[in-house]
C-alpha cells in the first residue's frame, strides 16, 4: 500500500505546485491543508488577521495614501470569474504612494464574501472579532519591479488596499450598478466579460485617509509574506439585494455556488498593527 500513498502525495504536491483547485473549505487542498502544500501558508506573518482596536498603535507619522488614476476612466477592463472570486484587471495608470514614498502600481481588484448560510458574513479581516459582509481588495505591486509577476515573489513586492462592506438599508449603491449587471456574464469559472469605463474611487469609501496597516501575506496560496496591508477604517455600503447577488451569482470549478471565499484569520505573532488615526475619536465610528 506504500506505493499508492506515495503516488497520491506526489499528485497532491503537483496540484499545489500548479495552483490547481485549492479550496477554502473542502477537499485535499482545503485551507487547513494549505501549509502542507504551500510552505509560506504556515509562516509567521500571515493574513488576514483580527484587528483588535485597543491593541492598535496610533502612529501620527503615517500620512494619507496618495492615489492617482483612481477617478473615472474610459476603456475596456476585463472582469473574470477565476473559480475563487471575481477579479477586475486594473490599468497601470492607477498608482498608490505610501508614507515612505514607495509607489505601487494597481494590478487587480477582487472580492471576498460569505453566503454559505443565512446571514453568513464573508470578509477576511475582522475588527474586534466581527466579520463584515464583504471585503474588497485592490492589489498593487511595487513600482521598482518590472511586473506584478516579478513583484509577487519579491521582498516588499505587494501592497493591498482593503475595504470592508456593510449593509445599507436605504437603497442600492449605484456606483456598483455596472459591476453587478455584468455578473450574469461570468457565472462559470473561466468566463470573462468587459467593463466599459471604471471608477474605482467611487466604489471605495468616501474617507480614504483613515486606515490600519501591518505587514502580512497574500490570503490565498502561495501566501507569500511580502504584502503591506492598508485596511480602510470606513466601510463601503451595499444594499442587501446587492450583497445577495454577489453571494449567489458565480459558480466555482465544481459548478457549485461560490460561497464563503474567505480565509480564516491568522495569528498576529507579535506583529504590531498601526493606524494613522486614534480610533477613540474615529469619525467613522
Amino acid at each position: 500500500m506504500r506505493a499508492p500513498a506515495i503516488l497520491l502525495s506526489l499528485f497532491l504536491g503537483a496540484l499545489a505546485q500548479h495552483g490547481s483547485h485549492w479550496t477554502y473549505y473542502e477537499g485535499a487542498l482545503d485551507q487547513k491543508y494549505w501549509p502542507d502544500h504551500y510552505a509560506a501558508c504556515g509562516g509567521q506573518r500571515q493574513s488576514p488577521i483580527n484587528v483588535q482596536r485597543k491593541m492598535v498603535r496610533y502612529n501620527p507619522a503615517l500620512k494619507d495614501l496618495k492615489l492617482t488614476g483612481y477617478e473615472a476612466q474610459e476603456g475596456e477592463f476585463p472582469m473574470t470569474n477565476n473559480g475563487h472570486t471575481v477579479e477586475i484587471k486594473l490599468p497601470p495608470t492607477m498608482r498608490m504612494m505610501t508614507t515612505d514614498g514607495t509607489e505601487y502600481i494597481a494590478e487587480q481588484m477582487h472580492f471576498h464574501w460569505g453566503g454559505g448560510s443565512s446571514e453568513m458574513s464573508g470578509s477576511e479581516h475582522t475588527i474586534d472579532g466581527i466579520r463584515s459582509m464583504i471585503e474588497i481588495h485592490v492589489v498593487h505591486y511595487n513600482s521598482k519591479y518590472k511586473s506584478y509577476h516579478v513583484a509577487k515573489e519579491a521582498p516588499n513586492g505587494l501592497a493591498v488596499m482593503a475595504a470592508l462592506c456593510e449593509v445599507q438599508e436605504n437603497g442600492e449603491n449605484t456606483y456598483y450598478s455596472e459591476f453587478f449587471s455584468h455578473l450574469q456574464n461570468i457565472r462559470y469559472r473561466g468566463q470573462r466579460t468587459t467593463l466599459t469605463g471604471l471608477d474605482i474611487r467611487d466604489m471605495l469609501p468616501v474617507n480614504l485617509n483613515s486606515y490600519y496597516t501591518y505587514w502580512g501575506s497574500l490570503t490565498t496560496p502561495p501566501c507569500t509574506e511580502n504584502v503591506l496591508w492598508f485596511l480602510l477604517a470606513e466601510p463601503v455600503r451595499l444594499s442587501r439585494t446587492q450583497i445577495w447577488k454577489l453571494e449567489n451569482s458565480l459558480l466555482d470549478h465544481q459548478n457549485k455556488t461560490l460561497h464563503n471565499d474567505y480565509r480564516r484569520t491568522q495569528p498576529l505573532n507579535n506583529r504590531v498593527v498601526e493606524a494613522n488615526f486614534n480610533y477613540f475619536s474615529n469619525p467613522c465610528e
